[in-house]
């Protein structure tokens, strides 16, 4: 019987690989590149408001690194290194989440009203909106799967 690991011609198979850390894997990218797209929207309203500064430059230069690490890591996670797990839970599924909820939730509690701001919102608010919606479920889908039994056990098997 031919290994079919090597010989799946779409090239499907993970071997060693569960599908919940597959998963989790897909879910880190998705977040990594949506990131990436909210930082586009952001550096374009402010290059059309204000223009290019060296502070702009210093931020895009240090989201960059950022997803460029977080990428390297999901990598380290798909190759089943356990530590890499820890370090995406810590930086990005804790800190990283916090950076994201953190102006919301203090948004809201100053009394912001999202139905006034939806109203108001033009085609870059709303885009950044929902990239960053599909951000913070991507990182909490990533966060989930990584837990699931069958990504414990794959990393423990290492």
């Amino acid at each position: 019987m031919a290994n079919t690991a090597r010989s799946d011609p779409r090239g499907t198979a993970h071997p060693g690989v569960p599908g919940a850390l597959r998963a989790a894997c897909l879910m880190w990218l998705v977040a990594i590149g949506a990131g990436a797209v909210e930082t586009v929207i952001g550096a374009a309203g402010e290059l059309a408001g204000n223009g290019f500064s060296a502070g702009l430059a210093a931020n895009i230069a240090v989201r960059a690194v950022v997803y460029s690490g977080a990428a390297a890591l999901v990598l380290f996670l798909y190759r089943r290194r356990p530590w890499a797990r820890t370090a995406l839970a810590v930086l990005l599924g804790c800190v990283g989440l916090a950076t994201l909820l953190a102006p919301v939730a203090s948004w809201f509690a100053a009394g912001g009203d999202a139905g006034a701001a939806l109203a108001a919102a033009d085609g870059a608010d709303l885009a950044y909106y929902a990239v960053r919606g599909v951000h913070i479920a991507a990182v909490l889908g990533a966060m989930a799967a990584m837990f699931l039994p069958s990504s414990r056990a794959a990393l423990r098997r290492r």
